[in-house]
């Protein structure tokens, strides 16, 4: 088994599976392309979320009585921490690039190379620091695209605008959202918030997170559809525990100090059924993504000398790209979000020397939970997590390989 890519090709080859809810999961700690020496790295194509940022939410006072910690940037900003951890991760991939051969230790030619961000502040701070690190002292364009502050390719907004569409997308997304069953997960969120001596419930008489009303609102083009509800009044706050732990806070400034890993193993999975209702319908996903996935099928179709290309967004883009190419379910070991600060999807393509063919690989590269709070340096020696990914229309074989031909065949349905 091996990394996504050969980090030191004598040291170890460890690899072992992990079993998480009827999932097998390939995980790679450390590895080695020895088995495959005959083959090349020749583009690597990356879609990435930003670092670690401020919470998102405007509202986080009306869901507790209690002070949350005080943060010195606005909402939804990148924090230095962010910075650093983000040039934690542009650092070892020009060490593991380079070491590929794929890139040059020294400045890259600028047709080898493409950085595109969206335009928020958080994603633009996070491409400036993965390029800082990666490429220091190199003259490395981040490319944007602003249309009146939003780019198109990255904003995921619904762009169907039928009667049909909307009234088939609200069927699908309202059946995921009926079978909750996430009584335990509401009861540690009430608790943790105090929420019956919250604005919400004293002012607004929403009162139960478990009984309240979840309701699927902006399902029409031009809008993100969401939900109002006590669905997203937990994530709302969950959001804001995960990056006060990113963060470094004192724990007992990280949800008040009444976080175990069983109630984050709880509570999480509130913020997961948010993200699935909202992304993972078929449906909403395709339509979602449909401009990510259209820039993605022309880079991946049309041959260019581009090696590395880089996209920086959010996890909304990393959720619906992966509902819409059909990717298999996966785990991130030592993770409790499914897209991650700093996570990137990494697509490489290789060539093997021996059969004349082209192959594909799909990585989930991303730093643990650990690795985030602690501010781990990442190196060949101290590398971030990998999980191998594959798509239900691209066989891989036990070293997680598909054939590039097969890839482009299915490029070709969507």
């Amino acid at each position: 088994m091996s990394v996504v890519y050969s980090t030191v090709k004598t040291i170890f080859n460890i690899g072992f599976i992990l079993t998480y809810i009827g999932i097998s999961v390939y995980v790679f700690v450390y590895g080695s392309t020895s088995d495959y020496n005959n083959i090349t790295l020749k583009q690597v194509f990356i879609l990435s979320r930003h670092g670690v940022r401020t919470p998102l939410a405007k509202d986080l006072d009306q869901m507790t009585p209690k002070k949350w910690p005080d943060w010195n940037k606005k909402p939804g900003y990148l924090t230095e921490k962010g910075i650093l951890l983000e040039g934690y991760m542009g650092k070892y991939f020009s060490e593991l690039l380079n070491k590929e051969n794929l890139l040059p230790d020294y400045c890259p030619k600028e047709e080898e190379i493409f950085i595109y961000a969206n335009v928020k502040q958080r994603t633009i701070e996070s491409a400036k620091a993965f390029v800082n690190k990666a490429f220091s002292g190199c003259n490395i364009t981040i490319h944007q695209k602003d249309h009146n502050g939003i780019d198109p390719v990255f904003n995921v907004a619904i762009h169907n605008s039928s009667l049909s569409f909307q009234k088939l997308a609200l069927e699908q997304m309202y059946e995921q959202l009926r079978p909750l069953n996430l009584n335990k997960s509401f009861e540690d969120m009430s608790h943790i918030l105090d929420y019956k001596l919250s604005q919400l419930c004293l002012i607004d008489n929403e009162c139960n997170l478990i009984t309240d009303l979840n309701k699927i609102i902006d399902v029409q083009v031009g809008f993100k559809p969401n939900i109002k509800g006590p669905l997203k009044i937990c994530n709302s706050a969950i959001d804001a525990f995960i990056m006060e732990n990113y963060e470094g806070f004192p724990f007992n400034n990280v949800a008040w100090g009444q976080m175990t890993e069983s109630k984050w193993q709880d509570i999480i999975n509130l913020s997961r059924k948010y993200h699935n209702v909202i992304f993972n319908t078929t449906l909403i996903a395709k339509d979602l993504s449909l401009p990510l996935l259209n820039y993605f099928r022309n880079i991946f179709l049309n041959d260019n000398s581009t090696k590395v290309t880089l996209l920086m967004g959010h996890d909304a883009n990393i959720y619906t790209l992966i509902n819409s190419m059909s990717f298999k379910p996966y785990f991130l070991p030592e993770q409790y979000e499914l897209a991650p600060v700093s996570g990137k999807i990494v697509f490489q393509k290789w060539f093997d020397e021996v059969k004349k063919k082209d192959l594909l690989k799909i990585s989930y590269v991303y730093q643990s939970t650990k690795q985030l709070r602690s501010g781990i340096e990442l190196s060949l020696w101290n590398p971030p997590q990998f999980v191998t990914l594959e798509l239900h229309n691209c066989k891989i074989d036990d070293k997680g390989y598909c054939l590039w031909d097969d890839f482009v065949k299915f490029l070709h349905t969507l």
